[in-house]
């Protein structure tokens, strides 16, 4: 049996439960969004439900960063896992924590500044910036990129036989 063009190297039900676990996290992160306040719970502060929008309300800064970096996090991770359980190479499971270093490292810090300075004329870059680093776009896209080049690699045959 194979998914995805793969062969396995775990039995059949850890891939399903790795993709299952994946797309079950990404599917309750998404539905809970609004309950995901981890600086509540660890500071002293009462949970309320979170309501961030676009239109630059007044929010706690240190409050913000922390919940949306949690919200990314589980974003990238439930992602992995998909990734793990389609396709159990280590090349993309690599290729893909890089990724989230780079969303990490780069895009959210670039989102956060953007949204706690609140420039003028610049709602609609946040909102599209918003959706590339806290839903998980980027990680979504390797999927197809991963399964081209599997394809690819099973039509050009092993490396070193040409």
């Amino acid at each position: 049996m194979r998914l995805l063009g793969t062969p396995i190297h775990l039995k059949p039900w850890k891939r399903w439960a790795y993709i299952i676990i994946g797309a079950l996290g990404l599917a309750l992160v998404y539905l809970f969004h609004r309950y995901l306040n981890l600086y509540a719970l660890l500071s002293t502060e009462p949970f309320t439900l979170l309501n961030y929008t676009a239109d630059y309300r007044a929010v706690d800064p240190l409050a913000f960063s922390v919940n949306k970096a949690f919200r990314y996090l589980l974003n990238d991770v439930f992602a992995m896992l998909l990734v793990y359980g389609l396709f159990y190479e280590r090349r993309f499971l690599r290729f893909a924590f890089y990724v989230l270093l780079f969303g990490l490292v780069v895009l959210m810090p670039t989102y956060l500044v953007l949204y706690l300075s609140q420039p003028a004329g610049f709602t609609s870059m946040i909102s599209h910036l918003h959706r590339v680093v806290f839903n998980p776009v980027l990680m979504m896209l390797l999927i197809p990129a991963f399964f081209f080049q599997v394809q690819q690699e099973r039509r050009s045959g092993p490396p070193g036989q040409m």
